[in-house]
């Protein structure tokens, strides 16, 4: 999820109806409060407002439909801010309600769009206020106060964009930390290949593998051949040069559909989905081929490299863990015929 992601608009879902219930409930009791008190348009005003507000949370809990949410939301506390701002409420007090509309707005919608939200509300305030003889207003306000409520409700519109400007800028940089840190802890820190972890979230690697509904996929260890050696004679600079190779042309070698990873040492997964076994077998070897034509040039020597290979599929095993063992036990039988090839149940 791009904008601000998932974590916000969850975050967004939990605000918007937490306001919706407790802007009923105040509104309820305002709204009742007033009536007894002798203010009966304004008190029936608060709990159609009241009603109304319950009926935009209910419909979000039934259909989910967060755009249409926000729309309602913003239309209903905007006509909301205008009619507090328009009576006066009880006693003038209608406006000091007013001044978190600015602070709402921006928490739920963001620094940008709550910018010309506000804005378009703050135009509307000032022709409520500033112009005079207007048949829907019935304020009383002294112009002492329509200034310093001018004046107020601008400093805390500027202070709410800074302050929501200034948290998403924090939630920005901290999904891109908790990126980096979910990349370090899937991904193999000299190859950029997926760990043993990245392999099993990707894949899933339930105990049980639903064959019987899911196209065949075929699963391949392999082994760079001889690297202790090569660690022992070269040293491990060396030897993870070597690693970089190997992981890069498997990487070339394969298609962007399968899942390669370091599953520790010098051996690397490979997961090749809707692929049977017959047709992984060919696409292995044929990546074999590739590295036993790779040499690693050291000083004047040059190492020539190789992969042994072992193959299993769903089509003979039904759990993660009997998949990989049988393509171990291939792979160790590619290891005692020789090396640099490639065992599979059918070859």
């Amino acid at each position: 999820m791009s904008g601000i992601g998932l974590e916000n608009t969850r975050r967004n879902d939990a605000l918007s109806s937490s306001l919706c219930l407790l802007g009923t409930f105040f509104l309820t009791v305002f709204g009742i409060k007033s009536y007894l008190s002798g203010l009966p348009s304004y008190g029936m005003g608060l709990i159609i407002f009241a009603f109304c507000t319950f009926l935009v949370w209910l419909q979000f809990q039934l259909t989910k439909n967060w755009l249409v949410f926000q729309a309602m939301i913003c239309l209903g506390f905007s006509f909301l801010y205008l009619f507090l701002l328009a009576s006066g409420g009880q006693e003038n007090t209608g406006l000091l309600w007013c001044y978190a509309y600015p602070l709402i707005v921006f928490s739920l919608f963001g620094s940008r769009l709550g910018a010309l939200l506000v804005g378009v509300v703050l135009i509307l305030s000032c022709v409520i206020l500033y112009v005079p003889d207007l048949s829907f207003v019935s304020h009383g306000y002294t112009d002492d106060i329509k200034y310093r409520f001018t004046g107020s409700i601008l400093f805390v519109t500027a202070m709410g964009y800074m302050m929501e400007n200034s948290r998403m800028q924090a939630q920005r940089k901290s999904d891109e930390a908790n990126a980096v840190l979910k990349s370090m802890a899937h991904r193999d820190e000299l190859t950029g290949l997926f760990n043993r972890r990245g392999i099993k979230e990707c894949h899933g690697s339930d105990a049980h593998l639903d064959c019987s509904s899911q196209p065949e996929m075929t699963v391949a260890v392999c082994d760079l051949d001889h690297f202790k050696k090569i660690n022992d004679q070269y040293g491990h600079d060396v030897g993870d040069e070597v690693l970089k190779l190997v992981a890069n042309k498997l990487k070339t070698c394969l298609r962007e559909s399968d899942l390669i990873g370091r599953w520790g040492g010098e051996e690397f997964l490979i997961l090749l989905p809707k692929t049977t076994l017959k047709e992984g077998y060919v696409l292995i070897d044929r990546v074999r081929q590739v590295i036993a034509e790779c040499e690693y040039k050291v000083g004047d020597e040059l190492i020539t490299l190789s992969i042994s290979s072992g193959l299993s599929s769903t089509r003979y095993y039904d759990s993660w863990d009997s998949l990989i063992k049988a393509a171990d036990k291939h792979l160790y039988r590619a290891k005692n015929q020789g090396r640099n090839c490639t065992c599979t149940t059918e070859h």
